[in-house]
């Protein structure tokens, strides 16, 4: 009967997270990002209340910059290309699986580290394919551009949204795969 009511605690806590991340935020309206969404139709919005810029919802997904994303014209270009590989990737749907898992399973310790090696696979996935989507000779800038935005703390597993965040082993292997190129 406890792990119910803990794994009903745990839910709701995910739930309030995906409640309270929903605050109000700005339309951007820009040709660049006009152009770079146009495949998907994405709506991209800036607010405050995102440490980082991400791709949050299932139903209606759309891309949330931090108003530092928002007002550096590359570190724009890059977060919404970021995103918009999370959501070709279909990051956001294991985002929410992984939450899931979590509220089931939270008192096995193996299901943590699941969805950390989870979320750190799909992080690396996604800036490798962005890499090759922005181009190679893009590889450096967005590497900085990853460092300026991850660099705040380490994501929380129980957010649903795609974050760019990252804690600091998890930033050192993305930029070393980011420089090295690996297959």
């Amino acid at each position: 009967m406890s792990e119910i009511i803990t794994a009903a605690i745990t839910g709701c806590v995910t739930l309030l997270g995906v409640l309270l991340s929903n605050r109000a935020a700005q339309a951007v309206t820009d040709e660049k990002l006009t152009e770079l969404t146009r495949e998907g139709r994405m709506p991209v919005y800036v607010t405050e209340a995102v440490d980082t810029p991400c791709l949050f919802g299932l139903v209606r997904p759309a891309v949330y910059l931090t108003p530092e994303a928002a007002g550096d014209d590359v570190t724009r270009q890059h977060s919404v290309a970021h995103e918009l590989t999370h959501l070709r990737h279909g990051d956001h749907v294991w985002s929410l699986l992984r939450c899931v898992c979590l509220a089931v399973h939270w008192y096995d310790p193996l299901v943590w580290w699941a969805a950390v090696l989870s979320r750190r696979d799909a992080e690396l996935a996604c800036d490798d394919a962005t890499i090759r989507r922005l181009g190679e000779e893009q590889r450096a800038a967005y590497g900085r551009t990853l460092v300026r935005m991850t660099c705040r703390r380490p994501g929380n597993l129980l957010v649903t949204a795609t974050t760019m965040t990252d804690g600091a082993g998890g930033i050192r292997e993305r930029i070393r795969c980011i420089a090295k190129r690996p297959r």
